[in-house]
């Protein structure tokens, strides 16, 4: 009967998995325009029979369908699972310990204050309690009593002095620690769950083994932005790609060589399907007006316009950081080579990925009805190449910021426009030319004829082209006919009334243009012409 007992018991023991609990090393993290990869590395002591191993102290937001765990070792992986653990927080675990080191130390700190304060008061008791000078039949000199009595003075004063700033000292020293110790009670209440990996496996004997785990979180995610810098106008523009990355998967990244993917993990892998296209009639949407403080009324539209972000084919290496460009078949990938440090939780960290060249062509435009002051542009072309997705572009010109414009690789047309601010050393003025003004009424129709004059001073040292653009009145009635009777050679669209002229100025000469147009109209109407 005892040995059927003990073999049932041996079986039963057999049949038990034992857990080991086990912290794994941040080996490599492949970062997507939302969520990242991340792959972990430890060395296991794998058990004989079957057993089970926990990684714990993972993001809490792991996806378990993305979870891969590769090993090494003579040992057979059963199965894989994922679970939350709500009772330990390495995240607070660690920020507790530094929290309490600090209470230690202040401790330590206000211990030794105390300890000087009490020699301090124990001198102050010593001088007061001497102070009875020669005795009781021989009298003292006056100056061995001036110079006792400096000495009590100074001293006694000195005392109190490094009492008053001891005791302040330990004053604010108190304050601090129990800052800490109500920030300690805060953090103490918390439970912030994380996840573990569950590895259940089977060996014939114990062995060590290599695990390799990677999943995906959505607690990190990267986008990218540019700079545009020119620094004068007789060279390309440096386009330089950046990326900016945030993370709060609760572990520091340290020392890692970033791998920066386009790709997105969230998307639907789904093949589309077609489903049938019926017609029918279209029924109008009302129109919602809201109200806000700051504005009088917003609608809107029954269609949004959606963007989407597409990649190019071409493949860019940049000259600055030390960045590796691959395409493949849906993404393109950059490998940051030099290691960087990206802190959880903290605000957005900006690496630079790449720096190109781009050939420019500047110019000046001016429009001088509305603003005298000259802007210059500058004109890319074949700048897709170096901009694989949408993002925000910071515009600079002689190491200074003159804007900020948005670039799409999608929707933008094949010349990139830059506007690089105001050149104050172009100067274009509009006057109005008087002795060409007049007014005539004939029957019932009166003809006014306006002219103005356009002229265009360069006062920097190098010659500049030009573009100079400018207006005449478009009819909306029939009874109202406007004729262009001098544009100086502008280009004329006679839908818009655009007048555009392109020219060359010479440094320190100015240019004129001059047009005049004149508008027919009814004698029994007011129009206005200015």
């Amino acid at each position: 009967m005892k040995t059927r007992f003990l073999i049932a018991l041996l079986l039963l023991l057999g049949c038990v998995q034992v857990s080991i609990a086990m912290n794994s090393e941040l080996s490599n993290v492949r970062l997507f325009l939302w969520g990242a990869e991340i792959t972990r590395k430890a060395s296991v002591q794998v058990i004989a029979g079957n057993g089970e191993t926990v990684f714990t102290g993972l993001p809490a937001d792991i996806n378990p369908s993305s979870i891969q765990v590769k090993p090494t070792g003579e040992f057979t992986i059963l199965s894989v699972g994922h679970r939350l653990n709500f009772q330990e927080s390495p995240i607070l675990a660690a920020e507790l310990k530094i929290l309490r080191d600090s209470l230690d130390l202040l401790k330590d700190l206000i211990d030794r204050k105390q300890a000087s304060l009490k020699v301090f008061e124990e001198e102050e008791a010593l001088l007061l309690a001497n102070r009875s000078i020669g005795g009781t039949q021989d009298g003292v000199k006056l100056a061995d009593l001036r110079a006792i009595a400096d000495f009590f003075r100074n001293r006694l004063s000195e005392v109190k002095n490094f009492q008053i700033n001891v005791r302040r000292e330990i004053e604010q020293l108190q304050q601090r620690q129990t800052r800490i110790r109500q920030q300690v009670g805060q953090l103490g209440n918390q439970r912030m769950h994380v996840s573990e990996i569950v590895v259940a496996t089977s060996a014939p004997r114990a062995v060590r083994g290599q695990f390799e785990i990677s999943f995906i979180t959505y607690q990190a995610n990267w986008n990218p932005v540019y700079d545009l810098r020119a620094t004068d106008t007789g060279r390309p523009i440096d386009l330089i790609m950046k990326a900016r990355i945030t993370q709060s998967t609760g572990e520091d990244w340290n020392n890692l060589r970033l791998l920066l993917s386009t790709a997105n993990p969230i998307d639907n892998r789904v093949a589309p399907t077609l489903n049938p296209w019926f017609l029918n009639f279209i029924e109008p949407m009302p129109v919602m007006h809201m109200r806000s403080r700051g504005m009088e009324k917003m609608q809107f539209a029954p269609e949004m316009e959606v963007m989407d972000v597409q990649l190019n084919e071409m493949i860019a290496v940049g000259s600055g950081p030390q960045t590796i460009a691959t395409q493949t078949a849906t993404t393109r990938e950059f490998q940051i080579t030099t290691p960087h440090t990206i802190k959880t939780g903290q605000a957005t960290q900006t690496i630079e990925i790449s720096k190109h060249e781009l050939p420019a062509t500047f110019t000046w435009f001016a429009v001088p009805r509305v603003d005298k002051d000259a802007y210059l542009l500058a004109r890319n072309t074949g700048w897709e190449e170096f901009i694989p997705l949408a993002g925000n572009a910071g515009i600079f010109f002689e190491n200074t910021f003159v804007g900020e414009t948005f670039i799409n690789p999608d929707q933008a047309t094949d010349t990139l426009t830059l506007s690089m601010g105001t050149d104050r050393g172009v100067i274009v003025e509009r006057v109005r030319q008087t002795e060409f003004a007049r007014k005539g009424v004939l029957g019932r129709r009166v003809t006014e004829t306006v002219a103005w004059q356009i002229r265009a001073r360069n006062n920097k040292n190098r010659s500049v082209n030009l573009e100079i653009r400018d207006q005449i009145p478009v009819s909306a009635q029939s009874d109202i006919q406007v004729t262009l009777e001098e544009s100086s050679g502008a280009e004329y669209e006679q839908s818009t009334g655009m007048l555009i002229w392109r020219m060359e100025v010479p440094a320190g000469q100015t240019q004129n243009r001059t047009f005049r147009y004149s508008v027919r109209y009814p004698s029994d109407k007011k129009i206005r012409l200015e």
